[in-house]
This record gives structure tokens, sequence and C-alpha cells, in this order.
């Protein structure tokens, strides 16, 4: 999952300097924390109250989709400042969940022999991926859809990141930000190893463009947003808010001082990390996926195949094509993506066939460490917890 790539600073953010606000979000709630819809999942529902009680984190939203049945789940508060629950239908900022959207696309392109797995780097992106001994002669696409291209992730640069802590309106093209990477030798040869590269997702982004004359954000508009009406998914294409009903995002400083992170330039993540989104339309935009409705099934079981040696969280997590693969522990295999981004950690996932999805967000960036056990457990919850009461009759109307 993508990491939050640089520090905030009090000019990109609201700093909440009010003592008394700080102490209602980083201290034990004086009350029961509000759940704005009681018709969740009790064990998803208790799953993500207590990690809003552990973390201090302002909220959690979640929906799930079932045969037919759509429940939310609202827990804590989306603005600290009015005190309101999550709307349901709030948007906020999906993160690495992009990445998934982008690897569809490839795929889809994939599918329609406009472009081959095997394509390389150094075909559609000349020149670009080369010095350091880095090589796009030996890189191909599948490659950076499945993290073992071996290439260096911009985002740990440590000159990059004192860049955007100086200025945080500092914006770069892709190709700026993929010379930072080549300016790094490469982890392992490509092929040999699995490590988790942003960078990856920028080339595809890159590759997009070059295929259809489109942006990235264009082409995935065009293909996937609004042909499954997500009405509420866009990307910001340069602007820093994001269009209400929203949800606050919020992130802690090394001092521990909270600071509103809703305002933020994206434009470190193209095509890595800068959807907007809400729970709504990513059910429907993973259902959609998993059902095989935007790719052919022969290209999505490639999609949906483990990369051997992949890691991408815990011990039950596994990566393909731009997708996380987990098993869980009820012999239950879920498919989907986890993000963090400023303000916002997030996740989607659904069964194969795409009948039960489940969407959720924080709206707390801090304790990314505690990401990946809080994923695991909701969708144990979610998936294992409501085996037993599975509906045995078709499937209802895809979700909302």
């Amino acid at each position: 999952m993508e990491r939050t790539p640089f520090p905030a600073t009090a000019s990109r953010r609201v700093v909440m300097a009010v003592a008394a606000l700080a102490v209602a979000l980083l201290g034990p709630p004086a009350s029961p924390l509000p759940v704005a819809d009681q018709d969740g999942d009790p064990a998803l529902r208790a799953v993500l109250a207590e990690a809003v009680r552990q973390n201090h984190y302002p909220g959690a939203l979640a929906q799930a989709w079932s045969r037919g049945r759509t429940s939310d789940v609202a827990i804590g508060v989306g603005d600290v400042r009015t005190g309101k629950a999550p709307r349901s239908d709030a948007r906020f900022r999906a993160g690495s969940i992009t990445k998934t959207f982008v690897a569809t696309a490839v795929l889809q392109m994939v599918a329609e022999d406009r472009l081959r797995l095997d394509d390389t780097v150094e075909h559609w992106l000349p020149g670009l991926v080369e010095g350091k001994g880095n090589d796009g002669r030996r890189i191909t696409l599948r490659m950076l859809l499945n993290h073992t291209s071996g290439l260096f992730d911009y985002t740990t640069d440590k000159e990059l990141s004192r860049a955007y802590e100086r200025d945080p309106s500092r914006r770069l093209p892709p190709r700026a930000l993929v010379r930072v990477a080549v300016s790094h030798p490469p982890l392992f040869p490509p092929g040999a190893a699995w490590n988790y590269s942003d960078t990856d997702y920028v080339l595809l982004g890159m590759v997009i463009q070059r295929v259809t004359g489109r942006s990235y954000a264009e082409e995935i508009t065009r293909r996937i947003i609004r042909p499954l009406g997500l009405r509420s998914t866009y990307f910001p294409s340069g602007s820093s808010s994001m269009a209400p009903p929203y949800l606050h995002g919020y992130e802690m400083s090394d001092s521990g001082t909270v600071k509103d992170a809703t305002v933020l330039n994206t434009s470190f993540a193209p095509g890595s990390g800068d959807l907007i989104s809400t729970v709504g339309d990513l059910n429907r935009f993973a259902s959609a996926l998993l059902a095989g409705r935007l790719i052919p099934q022969p290209v999505l079981r490639q999609m949906l195949t483990p990369v051997p040696g992949s890691r991408a969280g815990s011990n039950i997590d596994k990566y393909g094509l731009g997708v996380i693969i987990t098993k869980l522990p009820c012999g239950i295999t879920v498919y989907g993506h986890g993000g963090t981004l400023d303000g916002y950690l997030t996740g989607v996932t659904a069964q194969s066939g795409g009948t039960h999805t489940l969407a959720w967000v924080i709206n707390g960036s801090w304790g990314v460490e505690n990401q990946i056990a809080l994923m695991d457990k909701a969708y144990i919850a979610e998936f294992c917890g409501r085996r037993q009461h599975a509906s045995s009759s078709p499937a209802g109307p895809r979700p909302r």
C-alpha cells in the first residue's frame, strides 16, 4: 500500500490549534462513539470501533454489499469541527486503490491487443528508464503491474521529500518523478524479487497516455468511471480540494499535533494514489471487476494470480496485477487494495464473482503500522463472520 510520502507542514494544512479540540480528538472519548447506521454487521462494527478507540482516530466509515443488501457503518466523526458523524456518501482520497483502477485500464488494453504484458517499458517510453543500472529494455508491463520491476520508489527519496516539505504546492510532471527514481540503482534485477514501488504505476499511467493519446485520468474515466456510473469518483486534475460532500482527513505530526489534511496537492502520486471516491463507488467498482464485467475472464485470471514471493502486508496477503490477494483463515479468498495518503487509511475488497464486497476508510493517517492488521481483521469479520449467514438465493442488484 502507498506510504504517506511527504511530511506535512503547517503551510499546507490547517493546524487544529484549539486545545479543547486536540484533547477531544486525541484523548479517550468521554462518551460512546456515535454509530450512524446500526444495520452493519456487529463484528465489523466492533473491529472499526476498536481501531478508532485504540488509535484515537476521528472516525471510520464502511459499507458492505452482499447479495443485494447494502449496510453502512459510521463511527466517530467525519469533521472534528462540527462533530458530525461520517456521511455514507462522503468523498475521500482513496490512495493506492488508484492502482487497481490503473491496472484495470491497462489490462483492458491487453485484452484489446493494444498492449502485451511482456511489452517492455523501453518500447513505449524510450530512453526514460536508464542509468544507474536501470534498464527499461528488461522491465515489462507485467513487472510494473506486479511490483517486480526492481525500480526504486521515488516517494522514499529524501531530497524530494524535503523539496515538498519546503513547498507543498510544488508540482512535478510524472517524467520528473521517474527521473528521481532512476537516479537510484535498482533494488534487484527485473523479475528477480518483489518490492512495492509507486514508480511502477507512474510509468503505467504514462504508458496509458502513450497508447491512447489521453491521460490516465481521462482514459480511466472513459473506460471505468463513466460506464459504471461512479458519480462521486474522479481525479483531481490539479485541484488540491475535494468536491463536497467529503470526509475530512487528519494527520499527526511528530510532535503530536493533529492537522486537517483534507486540502492536499496529490500531484506527487499520478496514477499511484490520486483518485477521489466513496465507499459506495469503490464497492461498485470491485463488484464489477470481480464479476468479469470490466476485464475478460482469461485476463482477469492473470490479474488475480499471486506473485510467488510477494508479501503485500501480512503472511495472508499476496500481490497480483494491481490487486492484493488475501486468503482468509475461514478459506475465503478476497481481492482488492488498500491505500494510505495524508489524512486517510482506505481499503476495498471483494470475493470472486463480486457478490460480496467491502469498502472502508479511516479519516486519520497515523498508526500506519497497524493498517495491515486492521485490514485483515475487518475482512475476517465481514467475510468469515457472515459466511454462516450467507443466503443461497441468487444475488440481488449490484451495489448502489
